[in-house]
């Protein structure tokens, strides 16, 4: 059994509840976000939902806006990555607990960055199409919409070439140092 942080608003204090075995990429990004009050998320790729929902159960004042078209398409790997449209019934399902906390916006993230302003974001959270490529567009598109003091991150950074050779090139252009938490996550405060 692992635990989950979650944060008390009565008292302002962590506590941990038991987790089943199952640790998703946000678990680095739950302990990461717990010295914030009530913070805005954006995520970039929500797939079937595992992040979004350790974030939205972690976290009880966190409000996650997600990004994902759930196009069949072709993965970084070239698998093919069909049924989205299922994928995408099966999360709205699942989210259906956080009505007032979860926003799905059902376009890809290249279409989708005119929606939002600049410094609208506590935590942006890049788990999308892992390209060297894309991943590149999403850092460029999207850093200027984190406040400063906000946790930049994504997922993958040692599991896929792309991903690292990419957030390292973003990372030295705007002056930061990577750091990693569990679950391949890379991050670094704006």
């Amino acid at each position: 059994m692992s635990d989950v942080i979650t944060f008390n608003t009565e008292n302002n204090s962590w506590q941990t509840f038991p987790q089943n075995d199952f640790i998703c990429s946000g678990k680095g990004l739950g302990q990461l976000s717990r010295t914030m009050m009530k913070p805005k998320m954006l995520e970039i790729g929500c797939d079937v939902g595992d992040t979004a929902e350790f974030m939205l159960r972690s976290h009880p004042m966190l409000h996650l806006t997600s990004i994902d078209p759930y196009e069949n398409y072709v993965d970084w790997n070239g698998r093919p990555l069909n049924e989205r449209e299922e994928v995408y019934v099966s999360v709205m399902e699942r989210m259906k607990h956080w009505p007032d906390r979860f926003e799905l916006i059902r376009m890809t993230s290249d279409s989708a960055v005119q929606i939002f302003k600049d410094e609208e974001f506590d935590i942006i959270f890049i788990d999308g199409l892992h390209t060297y490529d894309q991943l590149s567009k999403d850092c460029d598109n999207y850093y200027s919409k984190l406040k400063p003091g906000g946790i930049f991150s994504g997922h993958d950074f040692t599991a896929i070439e792309g991903v690292n050779r990419a957030a390292k090139e973003f990372a030295s252009k705007v002056g930061k140092e990577i750091l990693i938490t569990e679950c391949d996550v890379w991050y670094w405060i704006k």
